[in-house]
């Protein structure tokens, strides 16, 4: 996505406000759109347990500074034109105590794009988080499907996808079958 918007000329950041057990999305964003900006920038928690955010600061005794996210967010806003948010875990995985990504998001004041999964359990699960965000007036703008499986081997996707979007009211703007294979409508996320 970060690279469509790049090649069509748009000045795309990026940043991953809370990655745990490394920093591998973090970094392959900033190779892939060649971002000058520090890891720390890009990324301002990061914690070494591949946990949800609150069990992984819990295990490592540090708090979630909420306002260092909210200070990059800020920084590089201001230096991008577009700026890819990257979650981690879903909408509803808890940061820390009483706080969760959706409440981030709203803070951050930003529209989402959900990522949704093409297999079983996804009509549930996309639906679910599409309605709890819209439940706390964030604006979903559609839903990117990511394969981790070839969809060839998913039976009935075309009639999962249907049904996400009839009963989810939810557009599918997007299938990524891998990084080198993908579909977006682009349009649809400026």
């Amino acid at each position: 996505m970060g690279k469509i918007l790049k090649g069509r000329g748009v000045n795309v950041g990026y940043i991953k406000p809370i990655e745990s057990g490394g920093v591998e999305d973090t970094t392959y964003a900033k190779t892939e759109l060649e971002l000058s900006e520090d890891l720390a920038v890009l990324n301002p928690i990061n914690l070494k347990n591949p946990l949800s955010p609150n069990i992984a600061a819990a295990v490592e005794d540090v708090e979630i500074d909420i306002d260092k996210i909210k200070e990059s967010f800020q920084k590089l806003k201001e230096s991008h034109e577009y700026l890819i948010v990257e979650g981690a875990g879903g909408v509803c995985v808890p940061i820390k105590s009483d706080y969760l990504m959706a409440d981030l998001i709203k803070d951050l004041n930003l529209p989402c794009v959900l990522v949704s999964r093409p297999d079983l359990g996804t009509i549930n699960h996309t639906i679910l988080s599409v309605e709890y965000l819209r439940n706390k007036g964030i604006l979903v703008k559609g839903v990117i499907i990511n394969c981790i499986d070839e969809l060839k081997d998913i039976p009935y996707y075309e009639e999962t996808f249907n049904a996400i979007e009839e009963f989810g009211h939810v557009e599918i703007i997007g299938v990524v079958k891998n990084k080198d294979d993908y579909s977006i409508n682009i349009d649809k996320l400026l």
